[in-house]
This record gives C-alpha cells, structure tokens and sequence, in this order.
C-alpha cells in the first residue's frame, strides 16, 4: 500500500508542508480532473485504487512499485516498545530506497507515493 499525494488545485502540498492534520483540507484538494486523470493512469499502470480523497490510496506487489517508480523495496523487521506491555513489540514493514517516490512521466499530477506505514492492530492494545 501507497499513499499518492496528487497536485493541488492551490499549489499548497500535504507532501511537502505535512500538517498533522490540516485545519482546513480545501488548500490541498486537487482538481476533478487531477483525480480522474491520476486513477486513469495508475490503473493503467497496474495499481490497485484503494481510496481517495484528497490523497490516493493505491496497493500492488512490490515489483510493481520498483518497477514503475525505479527503487529497491525491502521487507524488514523493527520493533517500537510497548510501554502498556513493558516490551518491544515486532512488526514486519516494507521500506522503499527512496522515501518519496516518483512516476515519470505523471509530475503534473503527482507530487510523489510514500509506502504506507501499518498500523498496529487494535488487540494489540489488550493488557
């Protein structure tokens, strides 16, 4: 899974300015057009469309995202502590050689993907 920042209508980017959670989405809604045109092309491309809104949602095998975006995907282990748990608890992700990625050919659309980070379960949160 990848997150797809797609271009702005106001030029403002999520990408690149990252608030936590924006007070106002409007300055970072793309265009109907943009959406269309970028569902358009990424399926084309082979990517699955999971959601969208402002960003795009998008899943596919990780040769596809090497492939298509010229990086090296690996799957790795890491572990964050637990302090409910009083422990580190382990979680496998995918991590991409570049942290934002892009498509050439789609930057008048596509500010750039970043792998989606997983989240931890909620009965991970059990005592």
């Amino acid at each position: 899974m990848a997150t797809v920042y797609l271009k702005s209508q106001t030029g403002r980017s999520l990408l690149r300015e990252r608030p936590a959670v924006p007070s106002d989405p409007a300055p970072y809604v793309p265009s109907p057009e943009t959406i269309k045109k970028a569902i358009a092309e990424l399926t084309r491309l082979g990517f699955t469309i999971e959601a969208q809104g402002a960003t795009l949602s998008i899943s596919a095998p990780p040769e596809l995202f090497e492939q298509v975006c010229g990086v090296t995907i690996s799957y790795e282990e890491t572990a964050e502590y637990d302090p409910e748990r009083g422990q580190a608890i382990k979680r496998q992700v995918y991590r991409s050689s570049q942290p934002v990625m892009q498509i050439q050919g789609l930057g008048d659309i596509i500010e750039g993907l970043t792998l989606a980070v997983p989240g931890r379960p909620l009965d991970d949160h059990k005592p």
